[in-house]
């Protein structure tokens, strides 16, 4: 290209269908739903929560129930969408 010369370019959105199935969830935001509000203090904004939440999800030493629920979440998630495509 020239120098100076500059580019247009354009960008869609590419549009979410709104039958699709929701995404799996994390063994983090299933363990983050039960203990949000233990966290959470007065005058805290998302980004402070989210961090708290991850230092304490670090320390979490037994984190298997909320992996199974995320792989039940996963398997939950496979099937919604393969009965999903099947549909298209």
């Amino acid at each position: 290209m020239a120098k100076g010369s500059t580019k247009k370019t354009t960008s869609t959105k590419k549009t979410k269908d709104p039958n699709a199935p929701k995404r799996a969830m994390s063994a983090f935001f299933f363990w983050m739903q039960e203990n949000r509000e233990k966290l959470k203090k007065p005058g805290m904004g998302v980004a402070d929560v989210a961090k708290a939440a991850g230092v304490e999800w670090a320390k979490v030493s037994d984190k298997s129930k909320w992996e199974k629920k995320a792989s039940d979440d996963k398997k939950r998630y496979e099937k919604e969408l393969a009965a999903y495509k099947g549909e298209k």
